[in-house]
């Protein structure tokens, strides 16, 4: 997959899929740009790549206003590559869950993703310029969870679905394809399962067909082709990656 000429920014670049996602883009030839919160780690990952490092939280609109201004000025020209996967995630049983959490998962999960999408959007519409956005959603978007119950991070994941189908819907007509995601259990620093090594074990020989974890390379790999000239006539859907767990 080439992408040579387009211009990427990949929120939460600053490790895990996010990171993943970068090196390939930037592997297959496009001027990339890193968000993250994370000022340090997003130093680190951004400067051997020679990636553009922007310090945003995508929930504060005018942070993403400025963000993607930023990006599009450095990278000279508009963002036509954008792939959401700044995220958080977090346990909490809903009946002890307060409205402080809902709202911090919310907001960067789905807010987020939203506020990104539309300024990157805005911009491509303007400009006449077509582009493909890939949001990252989660299996927690497709299926409930008894095990490490997280009401607030499903939402949001589930919402990032109903948001990609909606985007690919109202943004078509204008040459922009959104596509989400869903990946199951990432060896990233944000799985909690592989904590606890022996219930780590059993639950991937239990429900996972594939017996292993996934790696970040290889969601960036589907990103990467939701993202390419390869997938011009895929839009609104959104694929799990996950081992087969999903099937059971």
């Amino acid at each position: 997959m080439s992408f040579e000429g387009r211009r990427a920014l990949v929120t939460g670049g600053a490790g895990g899929i996010g990171l993943a996602t970068g090196r390939i883009l930037r592997d297959g030839g496009a001027s990339l740009a890193l968000l993250d919160r994370e000022v340090d780690a997003l130093r680190v990952a951004a400067d051997p790549l020679g990636a553009l490092a922007v310090v945003a939280d995508v929930r504060e609109e005018a942070q993403v206003r400025d963000a993607v201004d930023l990006a599009t000025n450095e990278l000279g020209g508009q963002i036509d590559l954008l792939v959401n996967a700044a995220g958080i995630y977090r346990i909490a049983p809903m009946l002890d869950m307060d409205v402080s959490e809902w709202d911090e998962v919310l907001g960067i999960n789905l807010r987020g993703s939203w506020l990104i999408a539309r300024e990157v959007a805005q911009g491509l519409i303007a400009a006449g310029v077509p582009g493909s956005i890939v949001n990252i959603s989660s299996t927690a978007g497709l299926v409930a969870d008894g095990e490490e119950p997280a009401a607030h991070y499903s939402a949001s994941k589930a919402g990032v679905i109903a948001l990609t189908r909606q985007m690919a819907v109202e943004w078509g007509r204008h040459g922009i394809r959104a596509n989400a995601v869903c990946p199951g259990v990432i060896d990233t620093p944000m799985l909690r399962l592989m904590d606890h090594p022996d219930v780590g074990r059993r639950y991937l020989d239990d429900f996972v067909p594939l017996r292993r974890l996934g790696m970040p390379e290889e969601v960036g790999a589907l990103i990467a082709f939701l993202a390419s000239d390869e997938a011009s006539y895929i839009t609104g859907v959104a694929v799990p990656i996950d081992g087969g767990a999903t099937s059971i």
